[in-house]
């Protein structure tokens, strides 16, 4: 596997400054930001953004782990984890959001390592998943880039980076289509009204060898597969709820 992780850093720090950007909005509306609701199923937005902290906390392990070969646990336990998220929630929203950027920050200071040998070393996520340091890196940007969607404050799939946003759609398709249940769909990126977004080296995507179009951007398409929402998605048919991703 190629280690992009120089790659992924550059696009963090980016994916990272658009989030903070968004934080300090919420902040600035006032208190009431703190509850709004999130696509994440029991989360408000400050549950949302203290999880985005302690995953911060828990990669940086994975990378600690990767750079000095002793085993560390992302998360202490699930327990532990959730329990963390309904505690940090409760402080006043900019308390959050400072945590978020200072988290944000450490992680970004440890990841700088895994552009070199640490890079291959094998460790594990809080799944029991192998996965090789480098790849920690592309984890966080999944996790900004997904929950600053989640926080349904202007922010979508669209207004992240265009190569990003089409290897993840490829990697939904991948994900339904391995678990044998997908529907026969073919998918049809189209650039998104008014911006110059190119698709032209986005072909089709097939679920289950294809079928039906399903038309829309590549950031719709994506919050279809990740989030199983419709919005903008034009087609003749029901769409079905895909599987969870995390």
């Amino acid at each position: 596997m190629t280690n992009r992780a120089a790659e992924n850093l550059a696009l963090l720090d980016v994916e990272t400054g658009r989030l903070l950007t968004t934080c300090r909005g919420l902040v600035a509306a006032g208190a009431g930001a703190a509850a709004r609701p999130t696509l994440c199923e029991g989360w408000d937005a400050a549950r949302l953004l203290t999880h985005l902290a302690r995953n911060a906390d828990a990669l940086g392990n994975l990378v600690r782990w990767a750079g000095d070969g002793v085993e560390r646990q992302a998360y202490a336990s699930v327990a532990q984890r959730d329990r963390d998220i309904e505690t940090g929630a409760r402080r006043p929203l900019a308390e959050i959001a400072a945590d978020v950027e200072v988290t944000a920050s450490r992680f970004r200071e440890l990841a700088g390592t895994l552009t070199g040998p640490a890079g291959e070393a094998q460790v594990r996520t809080r799944t029991g998943t192998p996965v090789q340091g480098h790849q920690v890196v592309a984890m966080r940007v999944l996790e900004v880039v997904f929950h600053h969607v989640d926080l349904q404050a202007g922010y979508t799939f669209d207004d992240a980076d265009p190569a990003w946003v089409a290897r993840t759609l490829r990697r939904g398709v991948a994900r339904w289509d391995a678990t044998g249940g997908a529907p026969g769909l073919t998918l049809m990126p189209v650039a998104p009204a008014g911006e110059g977004i190119d698709t032209s080296g986005m072909p089709p995507l097939q679920l289950s060898g294809g079928g039906t179009e399903v038309s829309g951007t590549p950031g719709q398409l994506l919050l279809w597969l990740a989030r199983g929402r419709t919005d903008g998605l034009s087609t003749d048919v029901g769409l079905p709820t895909p599987p969870p991703w995390a």
